[in-house]
């Protein structure tokens, strides 16, 4: 019987066995050094330790997944891996683009459409570091590395508390609106918050996604469905009692 992980990815070990049981997606969100006063410090990933995670997947044999063929079924192909980030922050392009380049791994960024230049201002009132966010330039520095864009919504609305008229317009505007303004197809979609259900689900497949990603913890495999894409959150190694227990064990 395989062994449950950690509930974070920090490093491939505790992952190793666990990770043959299906497609992993990983989420990230911030990389590089944190800003003082962080509250949500686990959304940061230090530059050195992405780099590391990455090589290490790489030595260890790991490809990235096409979210196109997840799309299409084809998810349970062994050894592939996806790197997801959501939001669209610059220091995702500072500090991102050079590891995903050696290690030859590909990552799709789900965007904020109509915050596009701005920053987060939704993490503001939850006393939250302000961290600015692509440009419409950087953005197309992006997809000129091979990368991908997806989109997280106009807004970053928590779609299970508007309206099912403003729902539609947060998800299906903001893949116009991307695709307009980078001349690109956007067929992926994650839900802000990785707040859900079947409504703003059904929703996503009428605007013509392909694929969307939630906030569950999980891998994929050919049962499960492209609108309901389960993540593993990348952080730091947290060194509590509960961590410092679980590598005692180890």
């Amino acid at each position: 019987m395989t062994a449950q992980p950690p509930s974070t990815y920090a490093a491939l070990a505790p992952f190793r066995e666990y990770f043959g049981g299906g497609l992993p997606l990983l989420m990230y969100h911030k990389l590089g050094p944190r800003p003082r006063g962080v509250r949500l410090k686990g959304l940061y990933v230090g530059d050195r330790l992405f780099a590391r995670q990455l090589r290490e997947l790489r030595e260890a044999g790991y490809r990235s997944c096409d979210l196109d063929a997840v799309a299409a079924g084809q998810a349970t192909e062994p050894g592939r891996i996806g790197i997801t980030f959501d939001d669209g922050y610059v220091n995702v392009l500072r500090y991102g683009l050079e590891p995903l380049a050696e290690q030859g791994f590909q990552a799709v960024q789900y965007v904020v459409a109509d915050r596009i230049g701005g920053g987060n201002e939704w993490d503001l009132p939850l006393g939250e570091a302000y961290e600015p966010l692509m440009d419409h330039a950087q953005l197309r520095e992006w997809l000129a590395a091979g990368h991908v864009i997806g989109s997280h919504t106009l807004s970053h609305a928590r779609l299970t508390e508007v309206t099912p008229a403003q729902a539609r317009e947060e998800i299906a505007a903001s893949k116009k609106k991307l695709e307009d303004l980078l001349g690109v197809p956007v067929a992926h979609f994650c839900y802000p918050y990785g707040a859900w259900n079947e409504r703003v689900r059904d929703l996503v497949i009428e605007a013509g996604y392909r694929t969307a990603c939630t906030t569950q913890f999980g891998l994929n495999d050919a049962a499960t469905s492209p609108f309901e894409l389960r993540r593993i959150q990348a952080r730091y190694r947290s060194w509590g009692l509960r961590s410092l227990r679980e590598r005692l064990r180890a």
